[in-house]
């Protein structure tokens, strides 16, 4: 999610409290604090966009960093408001934090919340990375002040709802998907929402010999094929994967496509990370090049753009 929706959220949740004010309601503070302090990982942003995409919703969205960060967020304040318990100053700190990452699952992205045990990014590709409804939900909690609690309620129930609603709208995109492509052995169907666009959702159908990729508008059932991608061999695939360049991407997205490109006596291999398509291109890309011998001899990564591109040591 957007730090603009987390603050709010934090706001929601501080105004739960019960105390009058924020300025001098330490749980009111720490609930806006645990609920932004998880993107905090954007400083890697000042070692550039490969660090910084290498980092985010690593170690900073996982339990363990949350509970250690929540008792120091917890200990300061209860230094400085000492008429307040501790641990009550924790739960809302480390509650707030934990819906953070529960958010950022929700979408495409997901995070690793499971570190230092496992780097893989728990993802559930239900909202959008900007969802309206949770900041109008949000936004309506935080107004009322914990006063009215009708309001409070019909809010929380209308996000409930709304999740509800999206749920059933990805499990029709999916039955679409399946019915009009077919089900095969070995067919996996991804369904993700569309990074703004409410009543459309990307997919990506994963067959023995190729990938498809594309988008479905679900108020008219209307599928649009994207890309038809040649899925490379194992053992060319590996090879990619086995440098650092791939080893890096392979952590950074689950749904990447590996396309290799004759270049004179070197050969090139290009992987796209399937997930984001903004105006007409993939998101992110990243290229390693191979000598006569497969020898890696160049990689690079072209985040946002495919103008952009930081060399990576091979």
């Amino acid at each position: 999610m957007d730090l603009l929706t987390h603050g709010v959220v934090g706001l929601a949740l501080g105004s739960l409290t019960g105390a009058s004010g924020i300025i001098d309601n330490p749980l009111a503070i720490g609930s806006i604090i645990g609920s932004i302090i998880p993107d905090g990982d954007i400083i890697y942003q000042l070692k550039g966009d490969y660090t910084y995409l290498k980092n985010h919703r690593g170690p900073s969205h996982s339990i363990i960093m949350g509970a250690i960060i929540s008792l120091i967020v917890s200990g300061v304040l209860r230094g400085i408001f000492n008429d307040f318990s501790f641990w009550n100053i924790f739960i809302w700190t480390f509650g707030a934090y934990m819906l953070h990452i529960g958010l950022d699952i929700f979408n495409s992205y997901g995070a690793e919340i499971l570190w230092p045990f496992s780097r893989k990014k728990i993802e559930s590709g239900l909202l959008l990375i900007f969802d309206p409804a949770l900041l109008i939900s949000a936004g309506v909690i935080s107004l009322s002040e914990g006063a009215d609690r009708g309001r409070i309620a019909a809010s929380i129930a209308f996000f409930s709802l709304y999740m509800l609603f999206r749920w059933l709208l990805k499990r029709r995109v999916y039955k679409n998907l399946a019915c009009h492509f077919g089900i095969e052995t070995g067919q996996e169907i991804v369904v993700m929402p569309s990074m703004l666009r409410l009543f459309k959702w990307d997919f990506i159908l994963y067959r023995n010999e190729e990938i498809i990729t594309g988008r479905v508008n679900i108020l008219r059932s209307h599928i649009e094929i994207r890309d038809r991608l040649k899925r490379s061999s194992v053992g060319l695939e590996n090879l990619v994967l086995d440098t650092d360049i791939g080893k890096f991407f392979k952590e950074f997205s689950p749904h990447y496509h590996i396309d290799w490109i004759s270049d004179g006596k070197n050969h090139k291999a290009v992987i796209t990370d399937l997930r984001y398509y903004v105006k007409g291109s993939y998101l992110h890309q990243a290229t390693a090049l191979f000598n006569s011998q497969l020898e890696p001899i160049y990689s690079a990564f072209q985040p946002y753009s495919k103008q952009r591109e930081i060399k990576i040591p091979v």
